[in-house]
């Protein structure tokens, strides 16, 4: 009996330690897939500012808009995971949510800058869809990040946040 509950005692112990290993693994997890969501959206942003509108072009474009959408998925799913930010982890979150941010409304800057070049290739409502579906993903985002940010970090993500639904609004305007 004594071995029972010794055996007991140090399998929840390891349990709890390997959960708590888990949590902060996450955390080091989202922050992996912010950081190649931010690549992959710098390389998209790439190569639509050097979009001709030809055929070529427009593969390698949707490459990396593919690319882009695969990490978005990854990075939303490893934040779905975490059930909070660490408070000592928050100041390293936010300056990766502000680095996507930023990189997002510069792509979408440059997507405005082409849609004559989409049009002309026939791609304009294409992209305007594809588009549709990264302005949904902002919401989700931020929807999740509020969920896992303490109160009193919302409004580090408010203002701009904000700003970048209406960039998505204008963008979206100019496609579909």
């Amino acid at each position: 009996m004594l071995f029972k509950n010794l055996l007991v005692a140090l399998l929840g112990a390891h349990a709890a330690a390997a959960a708590a290993a888990a949590a902060a693994a996450s955390v080091d997890t989202v922050f992996t897939t912010f950081d190649d969501l931010h690549r992959n959206i710098l390389s998209a942003q790439d190569c639509i500012n050097g979009f001709d509108g030809g055929i070529q072009q427009g593969l390698y474009c949707g490459y990396y808009i593919y690319n882009t959408m695969m990490s978005t998925s990854a990075a939303k799913k490893a934040l779905t995971d975490l059930d909070t930010i660490p408070a000592d982890k928050v100041d390293a979150y936010l300056d990766r949510y502000h680095d996507i941010r930023a990189s997002t409304k510069d792509s979408l800057d440059c997507m405005n800058q082409k849609t004559e070049k989409f049009d002309s290739a026939g791609l304009k409502i294409f992209a305007g869809l594809i588009l549709q579906h990264f302005a949904n993903e902002r919401s989700s985002f931020e929807d999740l990040t509020k969920g896992r940010l303490a109160e009193e970090n919302h409004t580090a993500i408010a203002g701009p946040v904000d700003s970048l639904g209406d960039e998505f609004g204008k963008a979206l305007k100019k496609l579909i």
